[in-house]
């Protein structure tokens, strides 16, 4: 396999030299025809120059780059083998065309991607199946994503036993049905999953060359074919202060792009516009390493950034968007989770027809009974509920994962809580803007009652009364419709960098919506949690639990009987009195 050389000099952090050989013992006749593109972005707020930029016939050269780095492969499953010197049988299997297997992980030790890039990703491993007849896509598929990642039972549901349902390993009845989808979530990878022996951990490693594992995979199988996307961190990540340089050196043969692109926010008269729009500037070089391309793309970003400050202080200038997220009471069976969300006063101007959702991934230790969410809708609004609902299933039992809670954030005045409130354009301003006659930010709190499950008893030698359950914080994006006057900007955006993440766009036709998500405020290192303490049962109180239990329940078995004879015979003497 030819693949692309790449040496990484003093990458931030780890100061390590990735080299990969752009030449392989195995003849050119037999090379994988696997499609690679390498693209490197930064964040930081500095335009391309000869200081930094540095071009020549077949590579690139870059100083102070700190951003990600994205590696995206596209081949045929026997490509993807051939590439990682293995053979299956499996990739030879003719596969439903409009079948389509989506698997994602993002690292919860990852830093958090920054904007312009997608930053929502829930840490864990998420897959989905999309399929009209999920038997036979599974029969076809599950092999072949066994090999690729692992960490996968591939048995058709009559071979499982009741007993596997908590098996760790995923297995075809962990998938919960959602619209034309199956999904399930681990937050933390199943036994197995991208070892030594899968065929993308050989992929992968033979591109991370030394960095820290990757930030986030995405994985699409469909028609025979798959696409493969890895995310790195890249640079300065708040290490040290050390310059960060890389070199791009790219085969003709096997790579079709590379591309090094800087972002940095549009300064303009309007302020407000710096929330909307990113210049991108961007070089790319073809797989001849003849042109390149040099342009600026204004485009909207993916992201909303929270807050415009002053360079020198730091201090707010104007309200940006953002959220925060948190569980009350910290220590309950029955916690609520309280989402505020606020914008900047200028929201209405680019998400007029666009609706703001809010998307939590529930893990198995906790719930929502759609029921009291139905009856709540008058103080909520509209929300959606996929997964696990069974109030009566502790924790060790839930399959898989635990569920799905969407909640539109509503327009309307009859809803109490989860809507917008908005500031009076003319009369209410901010404390930083009193005075200059600016509008107050837009507002909304998103409060969802919950529960949490009952946990596994804990041994006589752990003296824990209670146990500590996380959750993530939710994903808060806007969806607005694919517009003809948007298309070119959002294309613009998608060819650089854009993974919309899972679950958010099974929930939605992806071709019919554009998600602009809002990050957490403050943007934290890694990907925010709350924290729920939940009383936990002790081994050594079984006994006297299975007691207890059997006398109550007995005694309300008694009393039902009891109950039942006295009404029996009243209605029989009433009637004789009758007679």
């Amino acid at each position: 396999m030819q693949i692309l050389s790449i040496s990484a000099a003093a990458f931030l952090g780890w100061s390590a030299v990735a080299s990969v050989s752009a030449q392989s013992a195995t003849s050119s006749s037999a090379l994988p025809q696997l499609q690679h593109r390498h693209s490197f972005f930064s964040t930081l707020p500095v335009e391309p120059s000869d200081d930094n930029l540095k071009v020549a016939r077949h590579q690139v050269q870059v100083v102070g780059l700190s951003g990600f780095r994205e590696w995206e492969v596209k081949g045929s499953f026997r490509d993807l083998y051939s590439a990682a010197g293995k053979i299956s049988a499996a990739a030879d299997r003719a596969l439903d065309s409009h079948a389509k297997v989506h698997v994602q992980w993002h690292s919860s030790n990852a830093s958090l991607l920054r904007p312009p890039f997608t930053p929502t990703f829930i840490p864990g491993l998420h897959l989905a199946v999309t399929s009209n007849n999920f038997d036979a896509t599974w029969e076809a598929y599950c092999p072949v994503l066994a090999e690729l990642t692992g960490a996968v039972d591939c048995r058709v549901l009559e071979e499982l036993q009741l007993e596997d349902q908590s098996t760790k390993l995923i297995n075809a009845q962990h998938l919960i049905p959602i619209n034309n989808h199956y999904y399930v979530h681990r937050t933390t990878e199943p036994p197995g999953f991208m070892s030594s022996s899968s065929v993308l951990s050989t992929l992968v490693a033979a591109q991370q060359s030394g960095t820290r594992g990757p930030a986030l995979i995405d994985l699409v199988l469909e028609n025979g074919n798959g696409n493969l996307k890895v995310v790195w961190s890249v640079g300065n990540q708040g290490q040290d202060d050390e310059e960060n340089t890389v070199k791009v050196t790219f085969d003709k043969q096997t790579d079709k792009v590379v591309e090094v692109g800087w972002f940095y926010r549009e300064l303009t008269e309007r302020e407000h516009t710096v929330f909307d729009h990113y210049l991108g500037a961007t070089v790319k070089m073809d797989a001849e390493g003849e042109v390149v391309s040099e342009a600026l793309i204004q485009t909207r970003s993916p992201v909303f950034p929270p807050h415009k400050k002053e360079i020198a202080t730091g201090n707010i200038r104007i309200p940006g968007h953002g959220y925060s997220s948190t569980m009350s009471p910290a220590q309950t069976f029955h916690p609520h989770s309280i989402t505020t969300i606020h914008s900047n006063p200028y929201i209405a101007e680019t998400t007029g027809e666009c609706d703001l959702y809010v998307l939590q991934v529930l893990p198995p230790g906790i719930f929502v009974d759609p029921f009291q969410l139905e009856g709540l809708a008058s103080e909520i609004g509209e929300s959606t509920v996929f997964g696990e609902t069974d109030l009566e299933k502790p924790v060790g039992v839930v399959p898989g994962w635990g569920s799905l809670v969407l909640v539109k954030v509503q327009p309307e005045e009859s809803v109490k809580t989860s809507r917008w409130i908005a500031g009076n354009a003319t009369t209410e301003t901010t404390a930083d803007s009193q005075g200059s006659g600016k509008p107050s930010p837009y507002i909304s709190t998103v409060d969802v009652p919950m529960h949490m499950r009952y946990q596994p008893p804990v041994s006589e030698q752990d003296p824990a009364t209670h146990v500590d359950v996380a959750i993530p914080w939710p994903i808060v994006a806007w969806t607005c419709p694919a517009s003809g006057n948007e298309e070119s900007a959002v294309d613009a955006a998608k060819k650089l960098f854009y993974i919309p993440p899972l679950p958010l766009n099974l929930l939605f036709k992806e071709n019919t919506v554009n998600f602009r998500f809002l990050l957490p405020d403050p943007i934290p290192k890694h990907y925010p949690e709350s924290h729920v303490s939940v009383p936990v049962g002790r081994l050594e109180d079984l006994e006297v639990v299975r007691t207890v239990t059997f006398v109550l329940a007995g005694a309300g078995t008694l009393a039902v009987a009891w109950a039942l004879i006295k009404a029996v015979a009243g209605r029989s003497s009433g009637k004789g009195k009758q007679d």
